[in-house]
């Protein structure tokens, strides 16, 4: 896959080919200006490519569009409907009544439910957005940078509804510059620079990797230096630390 801005002579992304799976959360970070934004553009349908194509389930990504969830950096500009209840059904012709409250209640909004959703803060206004769009139950969902601002409380709802969409065979693939994020709920992550994929792998084993981070752009888990210096492998989240030390342990019996 390539795409090129018009006036420019370097394509913005060049040889680009991965496959996304049902089930799997893939993160893809990197530098600002990498291309990011533009590959989560094309993945949505919003730009096209200039050579190669995007499939969605076998078929053209643009011909896909009802099936893909995106959730950009402005939510706001997405918020429509005059109450809550409302917003989550937009051009929603399917949805029951019975799947309306229980979609309230799972995103922790059936208190809200007739309020005005811009009047909600900031996190409450984020799930309003990915309510609606999870209601559609897509194929694919696309998060650009939604931890952004985001406080402890709604980070923690972010990972909840994202970790429950991939139990229910959901495919994410999250565009974000947050490393705990990553570490906690990503099981792949891709890593951009100048356009082209420099690593794509497991978390864990792309993350735990100090200079592959660095030139993606990206600073290193606090907990690299921890485990060099007290002689552990690579670990980039504290449940990794742990799990190596009960492995160490069931080993020595």
């Amino acid at each position: 896959m390539y795409y090129t801005y018009p006036g420019s002579k370097e394509p913005t992304l060049k040889k680009l080919q991965f496959t996304l799976y049902q089930g799997q959360i893939t993160a893809i970070m990197g530098f600002n200006g990498a291309g990011k934004s533009t590959l989560m553009n094309l993945l949505g349908g919003l730009t096209q490519t200039q050579r190669g194509s995007i499939l969605l389930q076998g078929k053209p990504v643009d011909k896909q569009l009802g099936k893909i969830g995106y959730l950009r950096q402005e939510p706001d500009l997405m918020l429509l409907a005059d109450t809550v209840r409302e917003e989550l059904c937009w051009k929603n012709h399917t949805i029951t009544q019975e799947e309306l409250q229980l979609l309230l209640k799972h995103m922790n909004l059936a208190e809200y439910a007739d309020d005005f959703p811009l009047a909600l803060s900031k996190g409450q206004r984020l799930r309003v957005v990915l309510g609606a769009m999870l209601a559609k139950k897509p194929a694919l969902l696309l998060l650009d940078e939604p931890t952004t601002g985001q406080d402890e409380q709604s980070l923690a709802e972010i990972r909840r509804l994202l970790l429950a969409y991939k139990e229910q065979g959901g495919s994410i693939f999250i565009c974000t510059h947050d490393m705990e994020l990553a570490a906690q709920v990503a099981d792949r992550v891709i890593v951009l620079c100048a356009g082209q994929i420099i690593a794509d792998g497991p978390t864990e084993e792309v993350l735990s990797n100090k200079e592959l981070v660095e030139a993606g752009g990206l600073t290193p888990s606090a907990l690299l230096p921890v485990c060099e210096q007290a002689g552990l492998p690579p670990c980039i989240t504290v449940e990794g630390v742990k799990r190596y030390v009960r492995k160490t342990a069931v080993g020595r019996h």
